[in-house]
């Protein structure tokens, strides 16, 4: 049975999270919209000061599957202040792959808030 793994984006991740960007924006009917490359992705969050941080959904498959890993989700946020309330986090995106929603996405639900909770850089 393959395994669900929740962990920070890496910069090599950044195609399939463009992949993703890509099928949100499909999904909301605003394809035309997308107008971020894999390079300004790369350039943007990986960089010394990053603009934004993310986390990955990454499928595991069992051993002796033939398959690789493979990214089926992200959430893409970044840090903000508020005058009243001071540091906050705002999150951009959370999207899943349809096909990974029904039991598969329900996991993801608690294990991403715990991964965010544990893994935030300055809040």
């Amino acid at each position: 049975m393959a395994f669900v793994q929740i962990r920070a984006a890496r910069e090599g991740d950044c195609g399939d999270i463009l992949r993703l960007i890509r099928e949100l924006a499909e999904f909301e009917k605003l394809s035309d919209q997308v107008k971020i490359s894999e390079e300004v992705l790369r350039a943007d969050g990986f960089g010394e000061n990053p603009f934004y941080h993310c986390f990955v959904a990454e499928i595991i498959p069992a051993p002796g599957e033939r398959q690789g890993p493979c990214i089926v989700g992200y959430g893409l946020y970044y840090f903000i202040y508020s005058t009243w309330k001071g540091r906050n986090i705002y999150l951009e995106d959370i999207y899943v792959m349809p096909e990974y929603r029904g039991t598969t996405g329900q996991e993801l639900r608690p294990r991403s808030r715990d991964w965010f909770q544990n893994n935030q850089k300055g809040g």
